[in-house]
């Protein structure tokens, strides 16, 4: 028995030695595949930790900040880190599977051909090894030319790919095919963790296929989107006894967030943020404008979840006996362990790396962080806003060291605003040429009539955001990126513009009115609270307008004029009082891959490149906007009260892609993301007003970064010569020093950009607004209403 045990002992002992020696290769092997292929990063680290002074001056490219040497060797020092662990996760079974699993070198008592058998299937290996590995010039540093980033994920793939080539022609498939089949019930918590791990991954890849990133993210980032998948399963699996419990929620509930970032990200331009959780009703009620096509990546994604689901049904794990109490209390109490430390993590930013979830390009830094870290981040960033070192007393003597003085008498004019629904002029952003002028009227204006762009915070929605900064005079620069105010801060009264026409000597009846559904943002509620004194909508537009006023069923301008002239003709049978009109349009909302077949006279189309049917049909749909701009301003020629109406596109449009890529190869010289950023306004009196053009003619010729939509109310006020309160002075005082601010940048009165406050010559001063903002919206306590309404 003794003899026995001591040959199982020694049994034993071989396969652990074997196991070691097996598993030190493998590491050596990555690690000297990193050496060899990293060497110039891992030395300029080194040199940098011994003092080298070349490296003193070293600086990043980014066009938006500056990042210099000592955080650009931390992010290396950090990336090389994290390319060890990745390469470590991927490639060590592969390599440790090769070696323990190789083939036998010994020929015993074969001959002829057969003893050549191993040898020339290690050649092959070799061959298809390195073939795999240069092509794309793995070699010439592709993987790692760009220290910021673990490269692009088929050169990653490629690599893996390379070793499990390499592996399947050395490895002893019968043996191996043994192990395999035997594995499960030899160890089976191993097995375990190993599928949860697997599905965690696939899941991580069935999500980012289908939203940002495509594995692409940040080498650091990638454990971070592995690693949420890794604990919702094993929270599931704690609570249920059920490891495949967890791996059916994780890859459906990964397959569906990666589907519906997809379908936004086709209707809109932008992945989905926290902010858009507040609006999905918003969302449901326009999605049967769009048209969604089932791109490669969803037929990957689709691919992944069926076969992952196939090999999770089955495959068969041992079954568990029933739970006694004790059991019980252990799962209860580890569930809530990992349900505490899941929250503490994210609450401190652990769990997503403490990157900066509120920059201003969220698809671009989706990409650079993968989905799931950044949105968390975002979610994190945006769930409260506070500001370090606010104080209202500080707010106050912001306005109280305003210098701007209006001359008196006030008027008392007519005033309407009007937010276009993605009115913009796409030759700021593109050299585009089309048979006739697309706004031929608003090209045309000039007496009482003061013209230019816009600055915008966003681009392609939420249209709710300007409509924000519009009526609370306020910029989404100072709130967190991807907030949405009127769902997530909008809860109680605000003196927003309808205040300030209420409470004027000479008080206005204000009137909202949008040419679609009440539900969307929640406007009624949003309206109510920033003191209108009637809201209206049309929630049954279908039935209460003909056909000829619904292109691509919605209501267009022309009929949504008519009804602004019907409230107004309504109140003055009623009342002589000054009337107010927030008028929100819906007629050129996106999904411009719908039919639409417009008019001879309003058929625009472009005539210097071949522009797909979307670009065509959008810019047949500006010609309308302009046309009946023409048709209200007509009307109100002839109205013997004094009337302004102030008109702006609330941002550019969303295409679909086959557009994008189409407008992308017409850029106008110098493009950059800010040129997607602009729109057109008008300002228009029938009485003696000063003008002004800086839009410019048919071909763009404009001024830009003259006005941003924050400052944009309180000029409409300036110019119609209402009484002007406080903040509207602070406003037009601090826009002849700082002209346009937004949430993408700050630009001063010479016209150079910032990308944040804290960068321009300004600081101080937009400090000291943003103190005034922060009391505006969020100091219910000590809010200095008496000053802005």
């Amino acid at each position: 028995m003794n003899i026995e045990q001591n040959l199982t002992d020694k049994t034993e002992s071989k396969k652990i030695n074997r196991n070691v020696l097996c598993a030190v290769l493998a590491l050596l092997i990555i690690a000297i595949y990193i050496l060899l292929d990293g060497w110039g990063m891992f030395a300029n680290v080194t040199a940098y930790f011994r003092g080298d002074d070349s490296f003193s001056g070293l600086t990043s490219t980014d066009y938006r900040s500056q990042t210099y040497a000592g955080i650009i060797m931390d992010n290396m020092i950090e990336l090389y880190a994290a390319r060890l662990i990745c390469l470590v996760i991927f490639l060590f079974p592969v390599i440790f599977t090769a070696l323990k699993f190789r083939i036998s070198f010994k020929t015993g008592k074969d001959a002829g051909y057969k003893r050549w058998i191993p040898v020339l299937r290690a050649v092959l290996g070799l061959f298809a090894f390195y073939y795999t590995m240069t092509l794309g010039t793995v070699f010439s540093h592709e993987l790692f030319t760009d220290y910021f980033s673990f490269g692009p994920w088929r050169v990653f793939f490629r690599i893996v790919g390379a070793f499990l080539l390499l592996g399947a022609f050395i490895v002893d498939w019968p043996t191996l095919i043994k192990a395999v089949r035997s594995f499960p019930s030899s160890h089976p918590r191993l097995f375990k963790c190993l599928f949860v791990f697997f599905i965690s991954v696939i899941s991580c890849m069935m999500l980012e296929y289908q939203a940002g990133s495509k594995m692409g993210m940040e080498s650091y980032m990638l454990p971070y989107s592995i690693l949420y998948w890794l604990i919702l399963q094993v929270f599931i699996g704690i609570i249920t006894r059920n490891v495949k419990a967890g791996a059916f929620v994780s890859l459906i509930l990964s397959y569906l967030i990666g589907l519906a970032n997809d379908v936004v990200y086709q209707f809109r331009g932008n992945y989905i943020i926290f902010g858009d959780l507040t609006v999905v009703r918003t969302a449901l009620e326009v999605a049967g404008n769009y048209t969604y096509k089932f791109g490669a990546w969803f037929w990957v994604s689709l691919i992944l979840l069926i076969l992952s689901l196939t090999v999770t049904i089955l495959i068969r794990f041992p079954k568990h006996e029933k739970a006694g109490v004790k059991e019980i209390l252990i799962r209860t109490g580890a569930a809530a362990a990992v349900a505490a430390v899941t929250f503490f993590a994210f609450s401190t930013g652990i769990l997503y790396h403490n990157i900066n979830g509120v920059g201003w390009d969220y698809n671009k830094n989706v990409s650079f962080a993968g989905y799931l870290p950044y949105f968390l981040s975002n979610m994190n960033a945006i769930k409260k806003v506070e500001l370090e070192g606010y104080d209202a007393d500080l707010a106050r003597e912001a306005l109280d060291s305003v210098t701007y003085v209006q001359e008196e008498p006030f008027s008392y004019p007519n005033i309407i605003i009007i937010q276009n629904e993605a009115f913009a002029d796409l030759s700021v952003a593109y050299d585009i040429e089309t048979n006739q002028d697309y706004m031929p009227f608003i090209h045309s204006m000039s007496e009482n009539t003061q013209k230019g762009y816009l600055n915008m915070s966003v681009t392609g929605g939420p249209t709710a955001n300007t409509e924000f900064e519009i009526l609370t005079r306020s910029t989404l620069n100072f709130l967190p990126y991807g907030s949405v105010p009127y769902t997530q801060y909008v809860n109680a009264d605000l003196p927003s513009i309808a205040v300030v026409l209420r409470d004027q000597p000479e008080p206005y009846h204000t009137v909202a009115y949008h040419s679609y559904y009440s539900s969307g943002y929640r406007r009624i509620g949003v309206y109510d609270h920033f003191g209108f004194d009637e809201s209206r909508f049309e929630d049954s537009f279908s039935d209460d307008f003909p056909e000829s006023d619904l292109p691509r069923g919605m209501v267009s301008d022309s009929a949504n004029y008519r009804r602004v002239e019907q409230f107004y003709e309504e109140f003055r049978e009623q009342s002589d009082a000054p009337w107010f009109c927030f008028n929100v349009t819906i007629q050129n909302h996106g999904g411009y891959t719908q039919d639409y077949d417009p008019p001879a006279d309003e058929n625009t189309y472009v005539t210097n490149f071949e522009a797909t049917d979307s670009i065509n049909s959008y810019l047949s749909l500006i010609r309308k906007s302009d046309d009946a701009f023409r048709e209200l301003i007509e009307y109100f020629e002839q109205c013997d009260e004094p009337t302004i109406i102030a008109m702006y596109g609330d941002h550019q449009p969303k295409f679909d892609d086959e557009a994008v890529e189409v407008l992308s190869a017409h850029t106008v010289d110098g493009y950059s993301r800010l040129n997607d950023y602009y729109v057109p306004y008008v300002i228009w009196a029938n009485f003696d007003i000063d003008e002004s053009d800086t839009l410019g003619d048919a071909g763009h010729s404009g001024e830009l970064n003259t006005l941003s939509t924050n400052y944009f109310a309180s000029t409409v006020f300036e110019t119609a010569g209402v009484r002007l309160t406080d903040y509207d002075r602070y406003l037009l005082d601090l826009h002849e020093r700082v002209p346009a601010i937004t949430a993408i940048g700050v630009w001063d009165s010479e016209g150079n950009y910032y990308a944040s406050a804290q960068e321009t010559p300004h600081a101080g001063e937009l400090s000291s607004y943003q103190m005034v903002q922060y009391n505006l919206l969020f100091d219910d306590d000590n809010r200095l209403t008496d000053r802005f309404g």
